[in-house]
């Protein structure tokens, strides 16, 4: 099976409407498993519309907590603790603020009766499905949490499980945006990045800063330049920055306001419907053909068609 993470320096570049074209397209001749890593807004389920959701609780670390039955009221728990995260209240009851609290358990240790305890946390979920266009996980990471990179890790071990299962082809990844942890969880032994980058000077500069990691990964990386129609100015900058960094630009995807209303379509499994009657899906399509040929996936696609 070979995998595909579509990335950005940014958000708002169109990498999740992309990472859903490319399944749509993939489908009609593969066996396709989507995996959605951008976990603080995770919105690939919606644009592929998953079903049969399974969710379960992805743990997070430890925050204190302060038996009000135990507790005697000294106040060691309040000067001892470093992010001013407990606080006495009117009826001199001691609290942690549990989105203040970072689970460094100083409390736990200093306090004389064991009043203040450490608890398990649930940081967010981890959850699969099935789409028309096959099996998918994503995951939510909940307000507060700092646990993003290991989310990622579990929502692509879920995928991979699903896949192998599925017996898929490609596995497509929605990455996060940005160059950090979660989206080095995302990349991480995959087979190609997908970089899909906007007309704008700050797309030129998030390009730049995803093709640096991308080098320092060893990870081949390939450019989609979307709403390219939007700033001439800016399509050229794109274009001069792949050219001075050797990155193949796959294809220039004009503004297209009814791409997503397709895609909608798409996700709803009406039948007849042709991802090409889109213009800008033309351009998506030039650029999944160019990335099927260099992943070897023709081969697999005729398999895929005599397996049934």
């Amino acid at each position: 099976m070979k995998s595909v993470v579509v990335a950005s320096g940014k958000g708002g570049t169109g990498k999740t409407t992309m990472t859903a074209a490319f399944a749509h397209l993939a489908a009609r001749r593969l066996r396709v498993t989507v995996a959605d890593a951008d976990v603080e807004a995770s919105n690939l389920s919606l644009a592929l519309h998953v079903r049969d959701l399974s969710c379960e609780a992805f743990p997070g670390g430890s925050k204190g907590a302060i038996d009000v039955d135990v507790c005697t009221g000294c106040g060691l728990c309040v000067r001892v603790c470093r992010f001013d995260a407990i606080t006495r209240g009117p009826s001199g009851v001691y609290r942690i603020d549990p989105f203040a609290c970072e689970g460094c358990g100083r409390c736990a240790f200093e306090c004389p009766v064991g009043a203040a305890v450490m608890t398990p946390t649930t940081a967010g979920e981890a959850c699969t499905g099935q789409s028309v266009t096959g099996p998918a996980a994503f995951g939510q990471l909940g307000p507060g949490e700092d646990l993003s990179g290991k989310l990622v890790t579990e929502v692509r071990r879920l995928a991979a499980d699903a896949a192998e299962r599925h017996h898929s082809d490609v596995l497509f990844i929605d990455g996060p945006p940005g160059i950090g942890c979660p989206l080095i969880a995302a990349v991480a032994s995959t087979d190609l990045l997908v970089a899909v980058a906007e007309p704008t000077v700050s797309g030129a500069h998030d390009l730049e800063r995803l093709a640096d990691l991308a080098a320092r990964l060893r990870l081949p990386m390939r450019v989609v330049l979307n709403k390219a129609d939007l700033s001439e100015d800016g399509a050229a900058r794109i274009r001069r920055l792949c050219v001075s960094r050797g990155l193949a630009l796959l294809a220039e995807v004009p503004f297209e306001p009814t791409l997503a209303v397709l895609l909608e379509t798409l996700a709803e499994g009406t039948e007849g419907i042709s991802v090409e009657r889109a213009s800008g899906l033309t351009e998506v399509a030039k650029a999944w053909a160019a990335i099927e040929r260099e992943l070897g996936l023709g081969e697999r696609a005729q398999e895929s068609l005599i397996r049934g």
